[in-house]
């Protein structure tokens, strides 16, 4: 093969900015931040959206059977109360007075490592 065929990686090019993240990226991303990613809490709500049509069929295919009823039921009740814990765990982070207090790092370099760890 000669030089020309092969392709070498030139050093000198800047680097790509990185595209957004896609949905599953979001939900991945997720994971690493406290709260309710939205990505997450559209992927719930697709989910018990698409558990209830398959339990409506299924009781609709079993002549309303009350078994499968009762799981509605249930499954619904539970899409309700996670969509009032996401809403109140929204609610809840956004007020002023659930932020951290600010954190002033140049006092923390002031101070030797030797010393913070008398203090405690």
């Amino acid at each position: 093969m000669s030089e020309a065929a092969t392709t070498h990686p030139v050093e000198d090019e800047p680097t790509k900015p990185q595209e957004e993240a896609g949905f599953v990226g979001l939900l991945v991303k997720s994971v690493f931040e406290p709260g309710a990613n939205p990505a997450v809490v559209m992927a719930m709500n697709v989910c018990f959206f698409l558990l209830i049509l398959t339990l409506f069929a299924l009781a609709f295919l079993t002549q309303w059977n009350k078994h499968v009823l009762l799981l509605l039921g249930v499954t619904l009740l539970l899409w309700g109360s996670m969509a009032w814990f996401v809403l109140e765990l929204t609610r809840v982070q956004n007020r002023p007075d659930n932020m951290p207090p600010p954190i002033d790092l140049d006092s923390l370099e002031d101070r030797p490592a030797d010393e913070s760890k008398k203090e405690k």
